[in-house]
């Protein structure tokens, strides 16, 4: 601000606290009913006096009378950097590290769905120093313990994670009895996504009545809730439902929910009939004409999820043979005939010995393997809905053979592009969080092959993926704004004391 400007008066008779309202309760007490500034002037000063004067006018109402008098208030200048200047200068002073991980190799979908959620809220990234991409997850780094366990405390309500916190000794100072410790809190997410077919085990804790089966996750929180892919015609929807909360899940262990098939393995089908079982046909209502209608939210009257017999084809086998499948699903009240939906097939799906193995040894001896499982309806019928990422890699366009280098020119040429590859991929994954370009953003050596090439093409692929799946998935879109609302419910706890030091000495 110019010295004696009108913005710099503004800022001035804000910081007075008779003025500004604060000690409004103190003026009662005092007798002051109300008080007003008449008039505001600087007084010149020295320009390297460090003060700035002000005369002010100021007319006060005492036990019904009318006094105005002239004072002069002085300003003591103190200089003082932002809070975006004092992280910039403190980025290399972390003393926690939060390490989010998803151990999983076919799928990113649930941290995906996390880094959309950070990225489209500010309040969380606050107190993020920077970010470093792993394998299998991100490193957060923060100034203080406190910021990053409120990280992983909100992570926690819309992932199931264990969070386990380690220390390290750095430095130490006996004679003043300080140290220098750096705090490690390492996030281990449950390695289950949305659309999944988990295996629970015979011997599994927790499960309920669906231990022994084969079950398809509905939908993940800070719980995953599995649903059985052969339900029973005589229960309710709820009652083969059942919660999975991440300590149940660390404590039978990974293979007591061994997973099955993921969603890339999901295929199209077409929907012939829709005939809904005896239990949930008297509550499906009729509209005013007399014909049936399907959920379309709150508003409609309907549950969402209803037991249903329905008949489906491939919709590659169109025009090529008769082939049809009958199952029992819960997505009764959301398809009717001619209607596409992506689900497994499970009749000519070629399974690893592994996945062969857990269906003859780890499920129920009443258990019936469905022909199919049907996961979620397709929207519009477009083909976006498949979210998967296909194992083929992009063929890139082969370059003719130039002149034959020398190994050290090789050898530069590799660094060369390595560090380029390196920034962009920095660039990259620092607007992917949400985070700012000038912040340092660390990456690792495995991000790259031996010859300096990025492997992101896939990753990037899959987040282009997931984004469109978002926009055509409405039950996913909502889970996003679940996450959205959970992560924006409460707010950081900032010290008070950086607050009011803040507000009281303004950089000028």
């Amino acid at each position: 601000m110019e010295p004696e400007s009108p913005e710099m008066m503004a800022l001035l008779l804000k910081l007075i606290p008779a003025l500004s309202g604060r000690n409004s309760q103190y003026l009662k007490r005092s007798g002051i009913n109300s008080l007003q500034t008449l008039d505001a002037m600087f007084i010149w000063t020295e320009p390297n006096s460090m003060r700035q004067r002000l005369m002010l006018t100021i007319k006060a109402d005492i036990n019904d009378v009318s006094i105005q008098q002239r004072i002069k208030v002085e300003f003591i200048v103190k200089w003082k950097e932002c809070p975006d200047c004092t992280r910039e200068a403190r980025q290399n002073t972390w003393s926690a590290i939060v390490q989010l991980r998803q151990k999983r190799d076919d799928s990113r979908k649930g941290l995906l769905l996390l880094e959309l959620a950070i990225a489209r809220n500010a309040l969380v990234r606050r107190h993020i120093l920077s970010v470093q991409t792993k394998k299998n997850g991100f490193d957060f780094y923060f100034p203080t313990l406190d910021k990053a366990r409120h990280f992983t405390q909100y992570l926690s309500k819309v992932a199931p994670m264990r969070i386990k916190t380690t220390q390290s000794l750095v430095s130490e100072d006996r004679k003043n009895n300080t140290a220098n410790i750096k705090h490690t809190l390492s996030c281990e997410m449950v390695p289950l996504c949305r659309d999944d077919l988990v295996i629970v085990a015979k011997q599994a804790k927790g499960a309920g009545k669906l231990t022994g089966q084969l079950c398809l996750v509905l939908k993940v929180s800070s719980a995953v809730r599995l649903i059985t892919t052969s339900p029973s015609r005589e229960l309710d929807v709820a009652a083969q439902c059942t919660d999975l909360y991440s300590d149940t899940y660390w404590r039978g262990g990974e293979s007591s929910f061994r997973l099955f098939l993921s969603s890339r393995r999901m295929v199209r089908f077409v929907v012939l009939d829709v005939e809904l079982c005896d239990d949930e046909r008297d509550r499906r209502k009729n509209s005013g004409d007399g014909s049936e209608h399907l959920y379309q939210g709150a508003q409609s009257g309907l549950s969402k999820y209803a037991l249903a017999d329905v008949e489906v084809a491939r919709e590659s086998d169109f025009g090529v043979n008769d082939e049809t499948f009958m199952c029992v699903t819960h997505l009764g009240h959301l398809l009717s005939p001619g209607d596409v939906v992506l689900g497994y097939d499970l009749k000519s799906t070629v399974l690893s010995s592994e996945a062969e193995w857990s269906v003859e040894n780890e499920t129920s001896s009443n258990y019936i393997l469905p022909d199919c499982v049907l996961v979620k309806k397709v929207k519009g019928g477009q083909d976006q809905s498949l979210g998967g990422v296909t194992d083929s890699v992009e063929t890139q366009p082969k370059h003719k053979k130039g002149k034959a280098k020398s190994s050290g020119s090789k050898k530069r040429d590799r660094r060369l592009k390595k560090e380029e590859q390196k920034q962009q991929k920095m660039e990259a994954a620092a607007a992917r969080m949400g985070l700012d370009t000038d912040k340092d953003v660390y990456l690792d050596e495995e991000d790259f092959d031996g010859d300096g090439n990025a492997l992101s093409g896939t990753a990037q692929k899959e987040k282009e993926n997931f984004e469109r799946e978002v926009e055509m998935d409405e039950d996913l879109a909502l889970d996003l704004a679940m996450v959205e609302a959970e992560l924006a419910e409460q707010s950081f706890a900032v010290d008070d004391d950086d607050d009011e030091s803040l507000k009281q000495e303004t950089a000028i």
